[in-house]
Parts: structure tokens; C-alpha cells; sequence
């Protein structure tokens, strides 16, 4: 499935799911009430997996959805790349992210939801297999679609990724969201601000678009003309501005899960949400 990086209008933008296939249904048969669904293309903002042990039925609600309605896409997340890299969905494990999936992550949630147990640990090198043997459990549809999960989604008016763009780079934000639509993430491309937290800290495995930066998601750089639609922290309700709204109210812990109506460049987000 080649998703594509630019939506028309009216675009629809769903937050992190974490594998709650039940909210996004029940979310789904709100949406399907609106007069824009017909025409409508569905953004998701990432984090598919981890949290909930229904992770494989939600990857393919995703992926019918998507292929149901042409034109509409999915970003990645940061658990997703985890996934994606521990496991080497898409090619070789990033020792970074075995390391830190095993460590950070809700991933036994995706190890029940594709082989019915948990991962074990010990001895030395047993993680390395359990990752082997997840990998081999998912199907290869689901291997591919989520290895291949654009990093970033376009419209006239709006930017959808999972984070936020960086204030600590030294870049333009149309230039960040090149890089995103390339999936470059190389310090010698983006250039961050000498003395920052990106500068400092920089890991080639993980660019602060997808969540290596939390703050972006409350104060990304703004990007004129554009306003960024994102998931990534929890937030109480729906939190708009001129900059960017944050719509992932759920964590894949407590409903509601919301989803975000754009009718056109310009125009006020509508909200909906799974439940109530």
C-alpha cells in the first residue's frame, strides 16, 4: 500500500489509536454520519501499536479504511517506528531501537495481540529472538504497511505529522517537511542550532518529528500558512491554536478517541469524538 504525503479536502484526522480497534468503530460511526464523509480523506496521526492487545485487528480496520476511501494515508508515530525498528519490519533491527523498545516501550501488548504471549528477557540474547519471532507473526501486509508509514502528510492549508516541526533546527519549516516527506533525519540536512537538546542529544535513529522532542507538540515552530495537526501527548481535550492542534485524547487509555473534521484551508477544526 503506497500511502501518499498530500490530502485534498475535506481531510479528516484521527489521533493515536494504540491498537483500540473497538473506539475507532464506535468513532467511525460517528464520522459516517457527516455530510463530508462521502468525500472525506482519513489522516491518521500514528502510535498504532502497543497499549492494547487488540494491535493486529486495528492495523487492518487502518489499512480497510484506507484502501476504502483513495486519497487517505497514515503517518508514523513514534511507538510505530519502535516496532518497526526493533523488529526490522523493513529491513535490519536499529540496535537503538531494540534496545529501547525492550526498555520504554508497551510492547508486550503487541506481542500478545500477534502471538498470544509475552516476550521473555533472560538469557542474554533472548530479547533479540523474541524479536525474531514477532517479526515473523506479523503478517507481511502489516510488515509492509507499517515499515512504510510516511512520515509526514500535506494539504493547502494544513500539516500532519505526529509530533511537531522544531524550533531547534536550523531550517525553514517548508524544508523540515521536505526532509519529512524524504525521511531524512541527518544532522549534516536539518542542522541543529548549536547548544540545543537536539544539537546535544541528536540520535540518527530518532528525529524529534516523531516524538524524540515532546515539547514540539505544544510548542512546535510555527509554520506560516500552515497549521500542524498532531497526536503524540495526551491531552484532556482537543487543544487548538493559530499553530497547531493536538487531538490525541486517548493515550489508548481512556476514551474519548478524537477525530478532527478540516472542510478547507483556513477553516475552524470540528471535533468528534468516539464516545458521548
Amino acid at each position: 500500500m503506497n500511502l501518499p504525503t498530500t490530502v485534498e479536502y475535506p481531510v479528516i484526522a484521527v489521533g493515536d489509536l494504540h491498537g483500540r480497534v473497538e473506539w475507532l468503530d464506535k468513532l467511525v460511526s460517528k464520522l459516517e454520519r457527516l455530510s463530508e464523509w462521502p468525500a472525506a480523506r482519513l489522516v491518521f496521526l500514528g502510535d498504532l501499536v502497543d497499549r492494547t492487545d487488540t494491535v493486529k485487528q486495528l492495523v487492518s480496520r487502518v489499512m480497510e479504511l484506507i484502501a476504502a476511501k483513495p486519497g487517505s494515508t497514515c503517518v508514523m508515530g513514534n511507538h510505530d517506528l519502535a516496532l518497526v525498528g526493533a523488529a526490522g519490519l523493513g529491513d535490519r533491527p536499529s540496535p537503538f531501537w531494540v534496545q529501547r523498545y525492550g526498555a520504554a516501550y508497551d510492547h508486550r501488548w503487541t506481542f500478545r495481540s500477534y502471538l498470544g504471549d509475552d516476550p521473555d528477557y533472560l538469557p542474554a540474547g533472548r530479547w533479540d529472538r523474541e524479536l525474531e519471532r514477532l517479526k515473523a507473526a506479523i503478517p507481511a501486509d502489516h510488515r509492509a504497511f507499517l515499515a512504510n508509514l510516511p512520515w509526514v502528510a500535506e494539504a493547502a492549508g494544513h500539516v500532519f505529522l505526529h509530533c511537531g516541526l522544531s524550533p531547534e533546527l536550523d531550517c525553514p519549516p517548508a524544508v523540515q517537511v521536505e526532509c519529512l516527506k524524504r525521511k531524512v533525519w541527518d544532522k549534516a540536512a536539518v542542522s541543529p542550532r548549536f547548544g540545543t537538546t537536539t544539537d546535544r542529544l541528536f540520535t540518527p535513529d530518532y528525529p524529534v518529528w516523531l516524538g524524540a522532542d515532546r515539547k514540539l507538540s505544544a510548542h512546535p515552530l510555527p509554520y506560516p500558512g500552515k497549521v500542524q495537526v498532531t497526536g503524540h501527548e495526551k491531552v484532556p481535550r482537543p487543544d487548538a491554536n493559530a499553530v497547531r492542534v493536538r487531538i490525541d485524547t486517548s493515550g489508548g487509555v481512556v476514551e474519548p478517541l478524537t477525530a478532527c473534521l478540516l472542510r478547507a484551508p483556513g477553516a475552524e477544526p470540528e471535533f468528534v469524538f468516539s464516545n458521548g
